[in-house]
């Protein structure tokens, strides 16, 4: 009797969570654009990850899957897009909630999925509650994340990144187009993967977290809290800084 009573309860439970997601409302929208190689991308978005990727084309594909709890939620939540050849903007917009009945336990996100022609300049990327990974992106890049991780490879031009929770690992093929990376963290370890032959004049300092590198700069570490690092690689033509409070700043060689 004892199982047959366990056994009801956790009929019960699953069927309550069927219930649950079978509520659950998913739409897919899905533009392509035509899309100079050089144009711009700004993108912002509130909770949803985000992929970048590269192709070998002369357009934008966008997939935006928007995912909510109940229509309601969903009903509030809209992609708006301008478009052009030479610049794209997309922004998550959300109404607001005319329900004052309090926590509705209502859930949300958007995941979008981005094929770019190889050099566009992601020119404002910002996520609240979301990771954004990108390949093969060879332009430059400024992003703004609150909650979430980033990683990117194949990078050659400008980048500035900005953080608060999670860690960032960045890798440049080349530094071709490159004159200034920065990159600040709040919580969260910095990775910089650059390659051999890498001409940079490097700036690193953390609050509380160590420094490594590969190319035999000294590290010098504070005397109650934190370390510094300054050094020049090559001809040091190309600025890269890196500022964290607490974490890991790691230089790497390819």
């Amino acid at each position: 009797m004892k199982i047959n009573k366990q056994l009801s309860l956790l009929l019960l439970l699953l069927t309550g969570y069927a219930s649950f997601a079978s509520a659950n409302v998913t739409d897919v929208i899905e533009k392509s654009y035509g899309f100079d190689k050089n144009g711009k991308i700004s993108l912002s978005n509130i909770n949803g990850n985000v992929t970048i990727t590269s192709c070998d084309c002369e357009s934008v594909k966008l997939t935006a899957t928007i995912k909510a709890s109940d229509q309601e939620t969903r009903d509030r939540i809209s992609v708006k897009i301008n478009a052009s050849e030479s610049a794209l903007s997309i922004k998550t917009k959300y109404a607001k909630n005319k329900n004052h009945q309090g926590n509705r336990n209502n859930h949300s996100e958007v995941v979008y999925q981005l094929n770019v022609p190889n050099d566009v300049v992601l020119d404002q990327i910002d996520l609240v509650n979301g990771d954004l990974k990108i390949t093969g992106v060879t332009g430059a890049l400024n992003a703004e994340l609150v909650n979430g991780e980033l990683e990117s490879d194949g990078m050659t031009s400008n980048t500035k990144v900005e953080m608060v929770n999670g860690d960032m690992e960045i890798t440049f093929s080349n530094l071709s187009q490159a004159e200034k990376i920065k990159l600040e963290s709040v919580n969260g370890n910095i990775v910089v993967n650059l390659p051999t032959g890498a001409n940079v004049n490097v700036s690193a300092e953390t609050v509380s977290g160590q420094i490594s590198n590969d190319f035999g700069i000294k590290v010098h570490k504070g005397r109650y809290v934190g370390s510094d690092m300054r050094g020049v690689v090559g001809d040091g033509s190309v600025s890269l800084s890196m500022e964290n409070v607490n974490g890991q700043i790691q230089l790497k060689s390819l």
